[in-house]
């Protein structure tokens, strides 16, 4: 089984705030960008959320680790539902965001070309949404809890997991911190 990678994807967070404020200034309005990014915390704090609460188990115990598979796999469809809707959402305004801004901000600015092509490719690039990555992280707590509750499927291992939990979890927080700088940033030129 293939475990979605989550890297670090602002290495220089001050510069990737340093250009979305640059970019709030020559927009006509900011409010399609900052839901933008809005829906990309929300979905990241889920599923940081999610992998939290499966470290703060004791997944060797199988009465524990069972019980809350059982009461994340009441929650999931809802909660997929809801993910999906956001990242259709995403996909349509990350495109608006493009026509209608992107192009014309470059066109107008084209020594700034390569870091506004930069920032969009963080969001959509050769690999897909940024929004799909963390979706399919999510879905990493579920083949955990589709394993502990039918262990015949041999979807992943506990091991397995935590092993992609420890590695991927700093990074997802990242992302979150960094678009929290951004968020906030987007707000100040909002009002």
């Amino acid at each position: 089984m293939i475990h979605p990678e989550i890297h670090r994807v602002f290495p220089n967070k001050d510069q990737a705030v340093s250009v979305f404020s640059w970019l709030c200034q020559k927009m006509k309005s900011v409010e399609g960008l900052e839901e933008f990014v809005k829906w990309h915390l929300e979905i990241l704090e889920i599923t940081i959320q999610e992998i939290i609460s499966t470290s703060n188990i004791e997944l060797s115990d199988s009465n524990k680790t069972k019980e809350w598979a059982k009461k994340f796999l009441k929650n999931y469809e809802e909660k997929i539902r809801i993910m999906r809707s956001i990242s259709n959402k995403v996909f349509e305004r990350y495109h608006q965001l493009n026509n209608l801004e992107f192009k014309k901000i470059i066109e107008e600015n084209k020594n700034k070309e390569g870091e506004i092509k930069e920032l969009q490719n963080v969001f959509l690039n050769k690999n897909g949404l940024l929004i799909g990555r963390i979706i399919f992280a999510y879905r990493e707590t579920w083949f955990l809890a589709k394993q502990t509750t039918n262990p015949k499927l041999n979807l992943t291992s506990i091991k397995e997991y935590q092993d992609w939990a420890e590695s991927n979890l700093p990074n997802l927080i990242e992302t979150k911190i960094s678009l929290e700088k951004i968020h906030k940033e987007i707000a100040k030129w909002k009002e």
